[in-house]
């Protein structure tokens, strides 16, 4: 699956369900439909919880070879996205166990049009000095969100890149939603922190 043919594709619970109940009893184009839909979800998810350097295309195949293969046990309790999102959660922390990685979060321009959380920084002016000030801003977002500890970073990743509502991210990790609530305030205060210091 090529980047350039990511999009988002809307999707109603009612077919979700429909396409989740085929792909079950085996139906493949019902399954590649379903996982072309939440294509870009699993991507910006495991390219924001892996670090710069890992294979991200890598990843999301593994993600969805892991739920075609579990398909079976999708017991349909949550969404499907949740469900996804889990999984490829849980894949990335298995890979920054296994190779003992760092984690960062990126937040170049993924050429997709997604909004990043940086969007609210100002546009760069032509002035040379303010543009070097909003780089440095910006890294040091970079490096406070790389900071985050893990369940923080995971939870802010879910909400700001995969699109995830607080339900579907409690669903995902396996927590209760106040617990969401609680990582994702504390994320967000971090990073809203450091940015506001860092706003020439």
């Amino acid at each position: 699956m090529a980047i350039a043919a990511r999009r988002e594709w809307p999707v109603k619970a009612e077919d979700e369900n429909e396409l989740v109940e085929l792909a079950r009893r085996g139906d493949r184009d019902a399954a590649e439909r379903l996982l072309l839909r939440h294509e870009l979800l699993v991507f910006r998810l495991v390219r924001n919880l892996l670090p710069r350097g890992e294979d991200v295309e890598s990843a999301v195949q593994e993600t969805f070879v892991r739920a075609l293969r579990g398909l079976p046990r999708f017991a349909g309790g949550a969404t499907f996205s949740s469900w996804l999102a889990a999984i490829a959660v849980n894949l990335c922390r298995d890979r920054l166990r296994r190779h003992r990685l760092v984690p960062f979060v990126p937040l170049e321009d993924g050429g997709d049009d997604e909004p990043g959380p940086l969007d609210f920084l100002p546009a760069a002016t032509p002035d040379p000095e303010r543009q070097a000030m909003a780089r440095q801003a910006v890294g040091r977002v970079r490096r406070e969100l790389g900071r985050l500890p893990g369940r923080q970073r995971e939870v802010f990743a879910l909400r700001f890149f995969a699109g995830l509502d607080l339900e579907g991210i409690a669903v995902a990790l396996g927590v209760d939603i106040g617990t969401v609530k609680t990582h994702l305030h504390r994320g967000v205060q971090r990073v809203r922190r450091v940015a506001e210091e860092a706003l020439p």
